[in-house]
């Protein structure tokens, strides 16, 4: 049952990931945005992940920077921008973390399924 919760989620991800807008060329720099909204209780073990990312993803081959945000007036809810050397590159570190289960660890603190958008700066 909680394998096809997970899988279920992670295929809501990946429809996010893809929808809407024409499609960046995949040699492209990207910028990805992701808004987490943390579960009460969770956040000791969130926020760790947020303020390690630049660090923990340093060695991520087409991983630029993160920049993460916190809401002022909702302290569980997250903003996480990522610069990747292209689309392509992010779909790797993706399918890696879901691979090992870093992703489901990550879902399993949030109230919903975070919102993914790749985006281009104009």
């Amino acid at each position: 049952m909680i394998k096809t919760i997970t899988l279920a989620l992670v295929a809501l991800v990946l429809a996010s990931c893809v929808r809407g807008g024409a499609e960046a060329a995949e040699g492209e720099t990207t910028h990805l945005i992701i808004i987490f909204h943390v579960a009460e209780g969770h956040l000791e073990d969130f926020l760790p992940i947020m303020t390690g990312i630049n660090e923990g993803m340093s060695g991520e081959e087409g991983f630029e920077n993160a920049v993460v945000y916190r809401d002022a007036d909702d302290p569980l809810t997250f903003t996480l921008i990522e610069r990747w050397e292209s689309r392509a590159f992010h779909r790797a570190h993706y399918d890696r973390i879901v691979e090992s289960g870093d992703w489901a660890n990550i879902l399993a603190m949030l109230t919903e399924t975070p919102v993914l958008r790749y985006n281009e700066k104009l």
